[in-house]
């Protein structure tokens, strides 16, 4: 990697909780004492976060509401200062987090363009100098020269959207906030993130939108309750995290490996807290024989050994069978059709999820393959696209399932 363009080494953020009761006033303060003014704890919206981006490198930032994702951008923003570690950045910082902060209603669109221009750092005459085509990306001709008022919502948002699109920033923030106006709008502004990351910008993207993840992203960022939860390429971050939430579908890379069983590497391709661990996973057909390569419709049974520290520990299982262009073509969850699954930690155990036919038309398939705690709360060990099947067919298939079938016509 070339320069480092943001650098954080084990950040953290706290914050200070208070009950009901807290004094918010002198007067109050005093009539309770200081008693009543004492923290009652702790709370750590981030903590232990290390992350690097380069020049033309995009981070997309994913987790639910309150993993810390908004909080990180802020301390990347130099908005919040860190309680630990530390952030180091290189270049003009360009925010889209308030897309209409600093905009006043009473001020013509023209007055707020020049208000909010400064406010992003460009100088008056920066401004005046790309106003024009502030104007013309925003679609906001007709409207520059009225109050800001009288504009609608995604009017306002389309005005501070481009603002912020002028900026020429060697590091965007941007967090959640690629849903502006219409289609072609958000279009247009996808292009034009694509154009600052070819100029060498360096991007944190925090949002819900994993297909932009997906697309945009060269890196992903798993935040759980603000600590990291995977990292690495955003193929396999996005196919942890949507299967701890058991939702959802996307697209994996295609990866043309010769070899069956892909390394294995935490926070890569493999995900989970490793109370129970997927010490080794075999593929075997109907003879029990391993096999990497299968004829539409044969049988197919998966083994995996387990180990787990405790004597017995209750699980769900989760195998899924993509391609390039579905991840999802084939999932099957124990929970689906039956109670959680009982290991062993002593001994160890083996689990086997046996198909009995798995008409999957020609063509190379990845496996993925994971444990979790029986309330599907946490993931144990999930090894994702970490094992190859190839499915043999002498004749092209459209679709990805190829059942058994026969044609035939007859008369009336």
């Amino acid at each position: 990697m070339s320069e480092v363009t943001i650098r954080a080494q084990g950040l953290g953020k706290r914050f200070r909780l208070y009950d009901a009761n807290h004094p918010r006033t002198l007067r109050e303060l005093l009539a309770g004492g200081w008693r009543r003014a004492r923290s009652a704890g702790d709370l750590w919206a981030l903590r232990d976060v290390d992350l690097n981006v380069g020049p033309g490198e995009m981070l997309g930032v994913v987790g639910h509401n309150g993993s810390g994702k908004s909080t990180l951008l802020r301390i990347l923003g130099g908005v919040m200062r860190p309680d630990e570690g530390v952030v180091s950045t290189v270049g003009r910082i360009s925010g889209l987090l308030e897309l209409t902060m600093g905009m006043h209603p009473d001020l013509s669109g023209r007055e707020n363009v020049m208000i909010s221009g400064i406010i992003a750092g460009l100088t008056r005459r920066e401004v005046q100098a790309r106003f024009d085509s502030i104007v013309d990306f925003a679609e906001l001709e007709d409207f520059i020269d009225s109050p800001l008022r009288t504009y609608s919502a995604g009017m306002k948002m389309r005005l501070g959207f481009s603002v912020a699109m002028h900026v020429d920033p060697g590091i965007m923030l941007i967090d959640e906030v690629l849903a502006v106006g219409d289609l072609a709008f958000q279009n247009k502004c996808l292009n034009r993130i694509q154009t600052f990351i070819q100029a060498g910008s360096a991007i944190v993207l925090i949002t819900h939108d994993l297909a932009n993840l997906q697309t945009l992203c060269t890196q992903a960022l798993w935040l759980r309750d603000g600590q990291v939860a995977g990292y690495g390429r955003p193929d396999a971050v996005i196919d942890a995290f949507r299967n701890e939430m058991m939702v959802g579908t996307h697209h994996l890379t295609s990866d043309r490996s010769s070899d069956r069983r892909l390394p294995l590497e935490l926070e890569q391709n493999r995900f989970g807290s490793m109370e129970v661990t997927i010490e080794a996973v075999r593929i075997l057909n109907a003879a029990g024989q391993p096999v990497s390569r299968f004829e539409p419709g044969e049988a197919l049974t998966v083994e995996a050994d387990l180990n787990s520290p405790g004597e017995i520990t209750t699980i769900h299982a989760v195998l899924i069978i993509g391609n390039p262009e579905r991840y999802d073509i084939v999932n099957i969850n124990s929970g689906d059709f039956g109670e959680p699954l009982k290991v062993s930690g002593k001994d160890g155990s083996t689990l086997r999820l046996s198909i009995e036919s798995l008409p999957l038309a020609g063509g190379d398939y990845s496996v993925s393959i994971g444990v979790y705690r029986d309330d599907w709360s946490r993931t144990y060990d999930y090894h994702s696209h970490a094992y190859r099947l190839e499915v043999a067919h002498s004749k092209v298939l459209s679709g990805f399932i190829a059942p058994q079938h026969r044609w035939d016509a007859r008369s009336r």
